[in-house]
């Protein structure tokens, strides 16, 4: 194979520059031509794979490279460059082409308007099997004006995932342009666009993802937030709607709404999210706090005015979002920070200059404290509640957390998690790692000796067993779900048959509360049971709560409330009912 060190000169001509071959004698290309090819192909330097043509101003042993060529191979005329034959391989032709389109010289720039399709079939033609490699730069003329392209993707079918960052142009391969930044090049006719593929990847799986018990939500925000970004820009355009920019996740502490944040970010095809905890965006100095706001949101503004709707998905993560998003008004601290914050955010997500590339992610334990107008339609408009996880979704969690236990042979024959799924009812996300943590402190401790801490401990020795979260069951309580030690406590003694009335009233109760467990017109439904002072009824709500299979049920009485302040009470309760 040919492989040789020659010196670099000039292109002989320059309206050969445009056609971006490099140039040696007839001497020279007869050594590296390969008969059955249109081309001849060389390695010219480390990388960069160029068609060579033959020209009689070439001396034997030098090679013509224009500027363009030489700039990105980093050599100067009268250097020495590796020039080594290249054969491309078989189904080498690119399948699609990315290109960054910039001026030669922006000072004779003209914010031309670039027609995608009619640039691509000039393109086709000028360069048509040709091979491209990635960073590699060339240039052409349209309508008068000079540019210059730069290869950001070049992918081949069906060798995505094998390394290649080069391949032949055909006559099939889709071409994708993007403005380069501060050019000012406007891109239309653009049918579609690399930048709909979104994800990161093909298909997901949740459990590999490490998020347990959310499926049903995690659809739910697929088809309300990413659907229409799925679909190229000229789609959603006919449609004539705009992308969802903003969701809220809400929900009890510790049931997986950051884990989901967070792994959406990672899903994303994007720019890399920004995750901001509320109380980081304040600021002690007067617009500072404001400031922070803005400065979230530059850089898809900067993107969404150079390359319109070819801009990257920018990904803002809002963790604690009720700590600055409070409601207009409520807050009495004399400064009127949290309302200019709200202000801000508001007018940033869908004010005048709304920005179409920006997806917002909200989290809170508390959405009765956020500001109603985040929450209309075209600003944080998707609310999906991250409950409590149901059977089937703690059985999901528990085997996400004993996965490796099980794979490395730490789990006992005994473990059984349905078992354990099935006893957790009232437990979070976050509780049932806390029961697989506490379950594995139990197994190490039993292979400590207390009286030789230093004393080695064989791995093979270490099981954890289903004693092991019995015991952790007992030790990590669940903080939300029904408080089934305190009902029962309202029935100490159990409950006595005081006949068919008494047994009336208690099957009207428990209907009652299948209807509100089922029905979904009535989700809401009151009921006041009166009598006489030890006359059972509290047992028979404690009795209906246990019976009613509830995931989430508390006890407000007024025991519970002495010495309490009128706000403290109020607070009581408020708290008990965001609970639902």
């Amino acid at each position: 194979m040919a492989n040789d060190t020659m010196i670099v000169t000039n292109t002989p001509g320059k309206n050969l520059v445009y056609t971006n071959f490099a140039y040696c004698s007839s001497a020279d290309l007869r050594r590296f031509a390969v008969p059955e090819l249109r081309f001849v192909y060389a390695i010219v330097g480390d990388a960069c794979v160029l068609s060579i043509a033959a020209h009689d101003e070439i001396p034997d042993g030098s090679i013509g490279l224009n500027s363009i060529q030489r700039k990105y191979l980093r050599v100067s005329t009268g250097d020495k460059i590796s020039v080594k034959r290249f054969i491309p391989p078989e189904d080498f032709a690119l399948a699609l082409l990315t290109l960054e389109l910039d001026y030669v010289s922006r000072a004779r720039a003209t914010n031309e308007q670039i027609d995608a399709v009619v640039v691509a079939q000039l393109l086709k033609r000028r360069f048509i099997d040709q091979v491209l490699t990635v960073g590699q730069k060339a240039t052409f003329e349209y309508l008068g004006n000079n540019f210059i392209i730069t290869v950001n993707q070049a992918a081949v079918e069906g060798l995505e995932n094998a390394g290649i960052e080069r391949g032949l142009l055909s006559a099939d391969t889709y071409i994708v342009f993007e403005a380069a930044g501060g050019s000012g090049i406007q891109i239309f006719n653009q049918r579609e666009s690399a930048s709909s593929n979104i994800f990161r990847q093909k298909e997901f799986n949740l459990k590999a993802l490490g998020i347990g018990g959310l499926s049903a939500e995690f659809a739910d925000i697929f088809r309300r937030a990413f659907a229409s970004r799925v679909f190229p820009a000229h789609v959603t355009s006919k449609l004539g709607i705009k992308h969802v920019k903003g969701m809220l996740l809400y929900g009890p502490p510790g049931t997986g709404k950051t884990l989901m944040a967070r792994q959406i970010g990672k899903m994303l095809n994007g720019k890399d999210p920004k995750i901001v905890n509320g109380p980081e965006v304040l600021s002690k100095f007067v617009g500072e706090t404001e400031k922070n706001i803005r400065d979230l949101f530059a850089d898809a503004e900067q993107d969404q005015r150079t390359r319109g709707d070819q801009s990257d998905l920018h990904v803002i993560i809002f963790d604690e979002i009720d700590a600055i998003c409070k409601s207009r008004g409520s807050t009495r601290d004399g400064t009127g920070v949290h309302d200019s914050i709200v202000n801000q955010l508001l007018t940033k997500i869908d004010g005048v200059e709304a920005l179409n590339n920006v997806l917002l992610i909200g989290m809170t334990n508390r959405k009765d404290l956020l500001d109603e107008a985040l929450l209309r339609p075209g600003r944080l408009e998707v609310q999906v509640e991250i409950s409590l996880p149901d059977e089937a979704g703690r059985l999901q969690i528990l085997e996400i957390h004993t996965n490796k236990m099980k794979e490395n042979s730490f789990l006992a024959a005994d473990i059984n998690l349905s078992e354990l799924a099935a006893r957790t009812k009232n437990y979070s996300g976050a509780e049932l790692e806390g029961v697989v943590k506490s379950a594995v402190s139990y197994a190490l401790n039993r292979q400590l000796n207390m009286d030789d801490l230093t004393k080695p401990v064989e791995e093979e020795n270490i099981k954890v067993t289903m004693d092991d979260f019995l015991n952790a069951l007992h030790e990590v309580v669940p903080a939300f779900g029904a408080s089934t030690g305190d009902l029962e406590r309202c029935r100490l003694n159990g409950t006595v048959d005081c006949g068919v009335r008494h047994e009336h009233i208690q099957q009207r109760t428990m209907l009652l509360a299948e209807q509100v467990k089922l029905s979904k017109g009535s989700p809401l439904l009151t009921c006041l049971l009166e009598g006489p002072s030890g006359s059972g009824k509290t047992a028979m709500a404690a009795t209906v709560g246990i019976c009613s299979d509830f995931p989430y049920v508390k006890i407000v009485s007024a025991e519970s409330m002495i010495g309490l302040s009128e706000s403290t009470k109020c607070a009581h309760i408020v708290k008990v009912f965001v609970g639902f």
